[in-house]
């Protein structure tokens, strides 16, 4: 064979060798991004927005009109029960005294003449002419009687009217109000020489300050109405709040309000809530950590878990492939099209990543469906 004939054949048999390697590549599967089955713990939740309050405040209210007289504590100190807040002095109408005054003198002209009546009644008793259970003398002397505690009761009206003082007995009336529990001062809504209306009234009583019990801190916010229908007492909570994001705060949910939150409100109130219809719920028994300092108005944000499944196979949901209402996966393989589909049972979801009951392993490989581009639909 001449030295060209030899080349010819080489090259021919370069060229067969590199079509059938060309050939052999084609065939291979198309190599698809992968991800593994694995364990975890998938929870359901429900999420409330709302703010950090004290579990139990009071508003202090006056019993009688008047003019605010003395401020004893400011915003922010702690006080004991017993403690005086605030001291009320009256400032009563020349009407309001005229009437206090009248009420009194006839509520004593009243007593006089019951006291005459049975005076006369006891001087025929004396005579033994009338016995001493006589229906009318027995009827003379509770009149006395009752007439005496209406004039003592009109007499502190108007020394209360007058004063702000009054004494009945070993008690005493007085305009200066006292701490009802233990507590924080949150605000102080009045000030030195301001009018006031109190709870006597047929007006809204003016409400002078608030104390609340910083010891007892719980959660109060929203719930749509899908998530309040799952809802129940007791059910673990993970509180966050605004200006601690890094920090979680256990808790419990202890009440879920039976009736909207639009119900409460009236429609056209400005103080109606933006909520869609939100249900009021209480996240109580926090777990403070002790380094944070919290604050009754911080913001905050409640994920009440409904439902927790733990130690369970994982997969995320976009590596999910539906034919009408059955899930699968695509599992590679090595034929023609790299892959097929494998029935899957699904158990809880968080909107990310759901729980494999049946179908698949642990470490197994899957098929990242989301990457597929619509391979998997041919």
């Amino acid at each position: 064979m001449t030295k060209r004939g030899l080349v010819s054949v080489a090259c021919a048999t370069l060229l067969g060798g590199g079509m059938y390697f060309y050939l052999q590549s084609s065939n291979q599967p198309e190599a698809f991004p992968t991800l593994a089955v694995e364990k975890g713990t998938i929870e359901k939740q429900a999420v409330a927005v709302g703010n950090i309050v004290p579990a139990h405040s009071v508003s202090i209210k006056s019993q009688i009109d008047g003019i605010v007289g003395e401020m004893y504590v400011q915003v922010g100190e702690k006080v004991k029960q017993g403690q005086p807040l605030i001291k009320v002095r009256p400032n009563p109408t020349p009407q309001a005294l005229t009437d206090a005054s009248t009420d009194l003198m006839r509520s004593e002209a009243e007593l006089e003449s019951e006291k005459q009546k049975l005076s006369n009644l006891e001087s025929l008793v004396r005579q033994n002419i009338i016995p001493k259970n006589y229906d009318e003398y027995v009827s003379a002397r509770s009149a006395v009687k009752s007439a005496e505690a209406n004039v003592l009761q009109r007499r502190q009206n108007l020394e209360l009217i007058r004063s702000g003082e009054a004494s009945i007995g070993d008690a005493r009336l007085t305009s200066t109000i006292y701490a009802p529990i233990d507590g924080t001062v949150l605000n102080r809504k009045v000030e030195v020489g301001e009018p006031i209306i109190s709870t006597e009234s047929s007006q809204a009583a003016t409400e002078m300050m608030s104390l609340a019990d910083m010891n007892s801190l719980i959660f109060k916010g929203s719930v749509s109405e899908h998530d309040a229908a799952q809802l129940s007492p007791g059910m673990p909570v993970l509180l966050t709040v605004a200006p601690y994001p890094d920090t979680e705060i256990s808790g419990v949910l202890t009440k879920v309000a039976i009736q909207s939150e639009n119900l409460n409100s009236p429609e056209d109130s400005a103080t109606a809530k933006s909520f869609d219809n939100g249900f009021e719920v209480e996240v109580g028994e926090l777990k403070i950590p002790q380094e944070i300092l919290l604050r009754s108005g911080f913001s905050s944000t409640a994920q009440i878990t409904l439902k927790k499944s733990e130690n369970v196979l994982t997969l995320p949901e976009r590596a999910l492939q539906f034919d009408g209402d059955t899930p699968n996966v695509l599992i590679p393989d090595s034929s023609e099209q790299g892959f097929h589909k494998q029935k899957v049972k699904l158990g809880l979801s968080d909107g990310i990543n759901v729980e494999v009951l049946d179908g698949v392993k642990l470490d197994e490989e899957i098929i990242d469906n989301s990457m597929m581009a619509g391979a998997a639909h041919d």
